[in-house]
Parts: structure tokens; sequence; C-alpha cells
């Protein structure tokens, strides 16, 4: 049985296909499983060493080997393809999950701070809404000098995996009289020849938790306010559904209700977008239904009169106003990721915001600023 909690001070190690599949290191009581590398590799060994692991009671967690360099699209999707394997090779849902981000074989630190930083900020953020605690993973030196450590803080808390070795060669413990200190350390990786026994080695230097209640655990009343309450939607989608039911709704064939599309219900919180209302049930796909008991609906309002006011939310880094509804307008100003504008309309596929620069109205894209419903 696997542990759900590890105390402070506690040894840990990191494996990937190097490392046998039996994980049973003296002393260590947590381990990190690499599970994807890119989107095109799997550690043929992850499956069987998240096993071992488990069986041995230690607490397990995985990691991705960084290609994504500094592409938001890449980090985006290397992330979502370490999140089907994690899941699918037994990762519990509420651990840890790391962008392993390192000079290397397909990965590159050399971009500019502010894009390396937007790019593992996307891939930590896809492993936060898939339902584990992101982390990132790097050497102390290019954490410092080729990221932002304090965007990335202030963004998803203690969540740093840090490798700084005093020495070279075997360290048996942690000699904390050299830590690297910086903010937001939660892992220490101190040796790549842990007790000589031809793994990294790491400490613990927060306590560590897989917590029971994540989103893609099982399912509380709690994720509807916490997570949908407030969904964000592209400009021209009309109307959404968020499952509101405590144990999940299932999808049905037809609009009768009368066959389900699966078994297995889908979570508390989803969106799903709505495409029309039929005999009571919500139309969210080809052949696709939700009873309508079991869901609330949130319109757009945008979407049908390009006069309604609203707010929206910055989802693209780089994202700037614009002084005129063309995508060939002079850039004015930066708008912060995550930011939310005031809306007072929309041209087109613009939308055009409160803020004004130099006595102008200022539009932003309408694909790099959802709707918050």
């Amino acid at each position: 049985m696997s542990s759900s909690t590890v105390s402070k001070k506690s040894y840990g190690v990191d494996v990937a296909s190097y490392q046998s599949t039996t994980v049973n290191y003296a002393s260590a009581k947590f381990v990190l499983v690499k599970v994807t590398e890119g989107t095109g590799y799997v550690n043929p060994k992850a499956e069987a060493q998240i096993k071992s692991a488990k069986a041995h009671g230690l607490m397990v967690m995985g990691y991705f080997y960084a290609n994504h360099s500094a592409s938001v699209s890449k980090a985006k999707a290397e992330a979502k393809y370490a999140v089907s394997k994690a899941k699918a090779y037994g990762i519990p849902a509420g651990s840890y999950l790391a962008d392993d981000w390192e000079q290397g074989s397909g990965n590159a630190v050399q971009g500019g701070v502010s894009a390396n930083t937007d790019a593992v900020l996307a891939a930590m953020q896809v492993i936060k809404e898939a339902g584990y605690k992101p982390l990132i993973y790097s050497g102390a030196y290019n954490l410092r000098n080729h990221l932002s450590i304090s965007r990335i803080v202030k963004s998803f808390g203690t969540c740093l995996w840090v490798a700084s070795y005093k020495v070279s060669g075997r360290q048996d413990y942690a000699d904390f009289g050299y830590f690297p200190s910086m903010d937001g350390v939660a892992i220490w990786q101190f040796t790549d020849n842990y007790r000589g026994l031809g793994v990294d080695g790491n400490i613990a230097v927060v306590d560590l938790k897989v917590s029971s209640h994540s989103s893609a655990d099982k399912p509380t009343n709690k994720p509807v306010e916490s997570l949908s309450q407030h969904p964000v939607v592209k400009w021209n989608i009309g109307a959404v559904a968020v499952v509101s039911n405590a144990k999940g709704a299932y999808v049905y064939t037809s609009s009768k209700l009368d066959k389900r599309e699966s078994d297995k219900p889908k979570p508390c919180g989803s969106v799903w977008q709505v495409f029309g209302l039929e005999n009571g049930a919500v139309k969210v796909g080809k052949n696709q239904y939700f009873d309508g008991r079991a869901v609330y609906v949130k319109a757009n309002p945008i979407a049908y009169n390009d006069q309604k006011h609203g707010i929206a939310k910055i989802v693209m880094p780089h994202t700037h106003a614009l002084d005129a509804p063309k995508a060939d307008a002079g850039k004015v100003y930066g708008l912060e990721l995550n930011s939310k504008v005031e809306i007072q309309g929309r041209v087109g596929r613009f939308l055009r915001i409160k803020e004004k620069h130099n006595g102008k109205t200022v539009y932003v894209t309408g694909n790099r600023a959802y709707i918050v419903l």
C-alpha cells in the first residue's frame, strides 16, 4: 500500500528506464518515476516501477522530461501526454507530477526568461487542471538564470524540485549546510548516486501529501463552485453545461436518456459546450446528451449580442491590446496573463475593452481572451 504522506526531511529517489523495475531503496519514503518524454516516448518500465513502489509502501509521484523549451503549445501537449500516462500507469490522483526542464536531449533553456517561464507555467497548469500537484524540476543555476522563480512560486506555491550537488559521486545524507536556498523548494535532489545505489537521491524540504479529493479523484460537492462557477469560453460559444451532480453525470446517446454512452460518469465540475436542448435533455455533442437535472447551463450573451458588456480573462501569454479591431493593428500595451478586463462590446472576433490609450478605444483578439461566465 503506497504512502499518502511523507514528512519533511524524509529521503526519496527518482527513477527512469536506467533503473530496475523493483523500487525499494534504503530509507527511501517516496519516488518520482519518469513516465514520458516529449509526446512520443514512454518509459517502458514506468508501470512496473510504479507498481513496485506502491507495493513497498513509497509515496509515488511522476515526472516527464521536457522537449518543449520555450514553446507554450508544446508544453501543454507534453503535459497532457504525461498526465494521460500517469493516470494509466497508476500514479494516484492528487499526487505530484513534475516538468523536468533542463538543457539536454530535445530541450533548450537559452530562450528568454519570460518565454521559458510562460511555457513551464502552461505545462504546470495542465498538470494542475488534471488533478495532480505540479512541480518544476531543474538545476539551481537554471532555475535562477533561465526561469522566473518568483512567477512560478506565485502561481503554484511550494513547487520547486531543485538539483544541487555538494560533491560529485556518492552521498548518503543531505547536508543542509549546502542547501541551495531559494523560495518555494519542495524537494531537493542532492546527489546522483544515493548511498552508492546508482540512483538519484532526494530529500523532502516540506511535508508531502497526496490529496485524496483532487479534481481527478472522487467528486464532491465542492468542485462546482471552486472550478466551474465561472467557466471561461471563447467569444463565439453560446452556452456551456457544467456538471453539478456531486457524483458526476452520465452521457446518453439520445435525448430520451434511455442508453448510456459509457458506464463511467463525467466528473462534477466538468464543462461542456451546449448545442441545444431536446426533451429536457442538454445536447453536448453528436448523439451526446446530459440529463438536464445533472447540469446547469450558463449562457454567453456576448456570442449573441455584440453590444453586451462582460468580463474576459487573458488566457494567452504575450497578449496585447490593439488600437483597432484588425489583426495588423499597432500594439498598444501588454496585458498580463490570467488578468481580467472589462468588455464594452464586440466587433466580430475582437473584444472592445474598457481601457483607453491616447484617447482611443482598444481591442483584444477574441481567441486570446475568453469570456468569464
